[in-house]
């Protein structure tokens, strides 16, 4: 036996020896349910005359931040804010911070209200995103910001903080922690919501703090991605609406009534190119062929020159010298082209882009704003015809796709 095992001796608490290690653990537990809700709202002393205000908050914390913003003698206000991603259709705001915003106005906050975002794209860590967003903001802005202070609400206070010191290391950054009404702070463990909400924030701010050491440039390569992705999307429902309304529509009425949308490849930035531009004016105006007997007048404005999959195109763009003569001042070139896609996934008689006159000889020629012609939805419309020297051989796998009657 000794060469397995030892004999030791073992005490046992007695019966009051029990009671007492079990009052001790339930007073211990309570005291740490007392104290984790005031550990997770944090206050700190206000540092700045910069007051940012997490565009999540309640309409009572919106206002209640007003009210502290006077009261303080804040100079700017700042809202951040996430997508929206509830009534995305039925909303007049794709983002928390303009919605926030425009009840702030509703409460007579007549002070300018800054905004900054992120895109619809970033789905996780969205709290630090919110950050670098912030920090990419006070970037663009002429005067150098030393400190701010931050403006959240309960449990969720203390890992906002977190989150921010790690995109702002250096900066001095204050703390305010309004008071979340939908639970008793002081006995959040009474409430399956208080419970809920306090007890997933602790162990979300421990998580953070020992294991999330994120990498500032992704973020800010994926806002700045998500928002160009944002801003395509956004234009494609507006012109949805364009197309839905019988006023605007270049649809038939009949087409109107069943018309359920665009179709569009996804957004995709491999389709968006630094090119070259080259102007070249010395070809003489000519009139160009159209579906109809109609036939505008254009010139050749200049090239374009990109590279797709390691093979080089060009691309002419011409002016409309029929519309400059009622606007002079225009600055728009009209690029109309075919592709190999024509006639399967695209419109047969091929599609547009339009593009301003470039300020050097360089320009983002971006496929995922390629836009059909009118003719492509009703044979009424008078449509100019790409030239021969803009047919691409490759397929433009970007922007708009063909639409089926």
């Amino acid at each position: 036996m000794g060469l397995f095992f030892n004999k030791k001796e073992v005490y046992s608490p007695t019966l009051l020896g029990g009671f007492l290690i079990v009052g001790i653990f339930f007073l211990g537990s309570f005291i740490l349910l007392k104290l984790t809700y005031p550990f997770l709202a944090q206050n700190t002393t206000p540092v700045s005359k910069i007051l940012v205000v997490e565009g999540w908050l309640p309409d009572s914390g919106l206002k209640n931040a007003i009210d502290y913003y006077r009261s303080n003698s804040y100079e700017y206000m700042i809202l951040t804010g996430v997508p929206i991603t509830q009534w995305t259709h039925s909303s007049p705001f794709s983002n928390m911070a303009d919605a926030s915003k425009e009840t702030m106005r509703r409460y007579y906050f007549r002070d300018t209200i800054y905004t900054t975002t992120i895109p619809n794209t970033i789905l996780r860590d969205r709290t630090y995103a919110t950050a670098v967003a912030l920090k990419m903001t006070f970037e663009e802005w002429d005067s150098k910001v030393g400190s701010f202070d931050l403006y959240s609400m309960g449990a969720h206070s203390r890992r906002s903080y977190l989150m921010f010191r790690k995109a702002f290391p250096t900066m001095k950054i204050g703390l305010i922690a309004d008071t979340d009404l939908s639970f008793e702070p002081k006995s959040w463990y009474k409430t399956s919501r208080g419970f809920r909400i306090v007890f997933s924030e602790l162990i979300s701010y421990f998580y953070s703090r020992l294991f999330f050491y994120p990498a500032e440039s992704e973020f800010r390569k994926s806002i700045i991605e998500g928002r160009y992705i944002d801003n395509i999307i956004s234009s494609r429902f507006e012109k949805d609406r364009y197309f839905e309304d019988t006023l605007t529509s270049p649809l038939n009425k009949s087409e109107v009534e069943k018309f359920r949308g665009l179709d569009y490849f996804d957004v995709d930035t491999n389709y968006r190119f630094d090119a070259t531009f080259v102007v070249d004016t010395s070809e003489l105006s000519f009139k160009m062929p159209t579906t109809t007997d109609r036939q505008p007048v254009y010139r050749k404005y200049g090239t374009l020159s990109f590279t797709l999959n390691d093979t080089s195109y060009k691309l002419s763009a011409y002016q409309n010298l029929d519309l400059l003569l009622n606007k002079p001042d225009y600055r728009g070139l009209f690029i109309p082209f075919k592709d190999l896609s024509n006639g399967n996934l695209t419109y047969g008689g091929g599609r547009y882009l339009d593009i301003e006159i470039p300020q050097s000889d360089r320009i983002t020629l971006d496929f995922n704003k390629v836009y059909n012609p009118y003719c492509a939805y009703d044979e009424r419309w008078s449509c100019p015809l790409p030239p021969a020297e803009n047919y691409l051989k490759t397929s433009i796998l970007a922007g708009e796709k063909k639409y089926f009657h």
